[in-house]
This record gives C-alpha cells, sequence and structure tokens, in this order.
C-alpha cells in the first residue's frame, strides 16, 4: 500500500487546502498526510476491463474476460472526479489513471482523453504493455499530451533488460514492440515510466536495466516485487523474500549518480533516505485515505488495486457517486486499523492476501524488511521512524 507523511499543515477542512497547479514533470511519488488520512495528488485508477492482447505469465488478474464498465458510466466518473479534485486539490492536483487488462483495447478510450482535455482538470496516466504502436494510437497519445500541456504519463510494463528475461514472461518478439513503443512515445515529448516486477530471473539485470532506462529516455522506473495472485499464482516459485529484493535496489541507490537516483524517485530506497534526512514522506499505509480510488470492470470501488477482498469494497459506481464513496472512506480506515497494530506501515493489500491464504513465510518476510526499515529518527521527540513499504507505490 502506498505511504503517508507524517508532516503537519494548519488544521483546515480538505476542502480548502488549494496550492498551485503543478508543472508538467517526470517523476511522480504517490504519498498523502496523516494529519488529513488524505492524498496531496488525487489518484483515480480505473480499470474498466480486464481484456487484453497478452498473456502474461505473472499476471495479477483473475480473469481476461473481455467485459467493459459502460461507456456513459466512465464519463460520469470523469466528470465527477474532476470536480472532487477541483474543489479539494485544485487544477491539476488530480490524475485520472486508466489502466485494465490493456488500456488500448478500450473501445472509449479516446473518449476519455477527449473529455479530460476539455475539462482541463486533471492529469492522465495510462499503465499499457507497450505493444499498441500504431501511427494511431501514437497521434492521439500526442494529440491529449499537447491538450494538456503535457500532464500526460504514460506507465509501460517493461519487465527485464534483455529480450530472454522479458519475453519469458510476456511472449516471444515482445521486448522489441515494447522498447520501439517506449522510444517512440518519447520522441513525442510524452512523460513515461517503466514498470519492472522483479523475481528470480532477472534481478540479476537491475544496473543493466538503469542503463537501458536511461537510453530509452524514461523519467521514472517502478522496481515492483512479484506477488503471486491470479495468473501469477503459477509462477510462485519465481518469488523473492522482500528484504533480499530491496537489499539489491539499496545497493543500486547507493553506489548510483544523479541520473540513477532520479529514476528510483518514489522506490523504498528514496524514501528512506529522505527519512534519514529529516523529510518524513512515508510513514504509513494510506488505504482507505482520502482521494484514493480503484474501479474494477464490475463497478466495485477498492481503496487500492491490492486489497480487493470483498470485505474491503466501499460501494458501486454503478448506484452511487464518487462523493457519496468518498463519504464512506472514514468507515473503513477505521476498520482497517482497528487492531491497533504496527501493521500501518505494512502493505495492507499484501498482508491480507498472505493471511487469507495462510502464508506464514511471506508475512514473516513482509515483517523482516518492515524491521530491517525502521531506522533511528532524526527528530529528538520520536525514538524510531519506520518507513511504509508498499508492493506497487506508483502502479
Amino acid at each position: 500500500m502506498i505511504s503517508g507523511s507524517e508532516s503537519t499543515i494548519a488544521a483546515t477542512p480538505i476542502s480548502r487546502r488549494h496550492v498551485a497547479p503543478p508543472r508538467p514533470g517526470g517523476n511522480y511519488v504517490m504519498q498523502g498526510l496523516t494529519s488529513e488520512k488524505a492524498l496531496d495528488i488525487y489518484h483515480l485508477i480505473f480499470a474498466p476491463t480486464h481484456a487484453c492482447n497478452l498473456r502474461c505469465k505473472h499476471c495479477y488478474l483473475p480473469d481476461h474476460d473481455v467485459e467493459a464498465l459502460p461507456k456513459e458510466i466512465a464519463m460520469r466518473l470523469v466528470d465527477e472526479w474532476s470536480e472532487i479534485v477541483l474543489e479539494e486539490r485544485g487544477p491539476f492536483r488530480g490524475i485520472f489513471h486508466v489502466k485494465g487488462g490493456e488500456p488500448f483495447v478500450v473501445p472509449y478510450l479516446g473518449d476519455i482523453m477527449d473529455r479530460l482535455v476539455e475539462l482541463q482538470s486533471m492529469r492522465l496516466m495510462l499503465t499499457t504493455n507497450g505493444t499498441f504502436t500504431n501511427e494511431k494510437t501514437l497521434n492521439k497519445l500526442q494529440a491529449c499530451h499537447d491538450g494538456l500541456s503535457g500532464h500526460v504519463t504514460v506507465i509501460v510494463s517493461l519487465d527485464g533488460a534483455s529480450a530472454k528475461t522479458h519475453d519469458a514472461l510476456r511472449g516471444d518478439g515482445q521486448f522489441e514492440v515494447t522498447t520501439s513503443f517506449i522510444r517512440a512515445i518519447r520522441a513525442r515529448g510524452i512523460f513515461t515510466h517503466l514498470n519492472c516486477v522483479l523475481h528470480g530471473q532477472n534481478m540479476h539485470e537491475i544496473p543493466a536495466y538503469v542503463r537501458l532506462a536511461m537510453d530509452l529516455g524514461a523519467d521514472q522506473i517502478n522496481f515492483l516485487p512479484l506477488v503471486p495472485k491470479g495468473y501469477g499464482s503459477t509462477v510462485r516459485c519465481l518469488q523473492v523474500p522482500h528484504l533480499q529484493l530491496h537489499q539489491q535496489l539499496q545497493a543500486v541507490y547507493d553506489s548510483g549518480d544523479e541520473c540513477t537516483r532520479r529514476l528510483l524517485a518514489g522506490s523504498l530506497s528514496h524514501i528512506a533516505d529522505r527519512n534519514k534526512r529529516g523529510i518524513l514522506a512515508a510513514c504509513e499505509c494510506v488505504a482507505a485515505y482520502q482521494g484514493l480510488f480503484y474501479i474494477t470492470p464490475e463497478g466495485s470501488v477498492f481503496t487500492c488495486p491490492n486489497l480487493l477482498n470483498t470485505e474491503h469494497s466501499i460501494g458501486n459506481v454503478k448506484n452511487l457517486s464518487l462523493r457519496e464513496l468518498c463519504d464512506r472512506l472514514p468507515i473503513l480506515h477505521r476498520k482497517l486499523r482497528a487492531d491497533g497494530s504496527n501493521d500501518r506501515h505494512l502493505c495492507t493489500g499484501e498482508r491480507t492476501l498472505y493471511e487469507s491464504i495462510g502464508d506464514k513465510r511471506n508475512l514473516a518476510n513482509l515483517r523482516e524488511m518492515q524491521s530491517a526499515l525502521t531506522v533511528d529518527s532524526p527528530d529528538t521527540s520520536t525514538n524510531r521512524v519506520a518507513t511504509a513499504y508498499c508492493v506497487s507505490r506508483n502502479f
């Protein structure tokens, strides 16, 4: 789960805390204030379908059902989220993030882009496998990027620094297709992040992956651990202990130059480094924070893509507005924190998954890493401070 900041501000209602619109930028870190239980930049993650043109071995989805949430509901969500963002955060301090499945198979994706350009209120994020390289797709992205004055980020899944490692999960020839897509969108000036799922057969490539990201012109790398769920449960044997993964990334961060550290913005290494210097930026899981929704093809609404148990749904967009769903978040937050444990520092979604399937090994791995992330606090009023772990901080 994503993490909350310990920063404090004057006690003012969320709806009044407006700040200047941000400039378009290459990096993004999801975080929020514990004093408000709200994200700094609101983030709605919309998965309108599970349909996809690939069949990746590590996919976290439970199916590839082609059913999609109706267009009229999707367009209503855009308008409702725009109103909430403008009221509570201000222009371009909110994100409408489309993923899937694969967003480029969604027939009304272009209509969403056009509406965002009309509204001039939110950023667009897309998470894609990077295989839709036709000129029509690239031109549409370019038009949206230009229409939103650069407030567009495309997150591309690239799971290795070589064709061997990427194609082993995503299919023969996909590495070349995806890297060509990345070069094409970077040539058009579109901000590009890379998602890389780390596992036992590609961790050795981390330094080479950073060099490849630089060569491709990427703005950020989101290294994600393999979590064996959905289709990915069949490759559980590839999973690496959390602390081992973090230590390898830490070594790359510590030895890297300024460009390397910029690429790893939002990583645990980057946030832990800030914490050590007294910039407390990630000290609790933000499950059920205001400003974070994940919406499934069935219309069910959750507070995070990793917390999908039925009991954690706060409703359905087919019969409730986003404003009504916002009002339910405090109840869910109290429910998630009712046990009073220190598990607020762990990824609630991943912890809940392992508890539900009785995976004691991975629960122990989670807590081992959390112990390692607890460091001496530079603040003399606090003895220790924990950096919150998130399975997919920036999705």
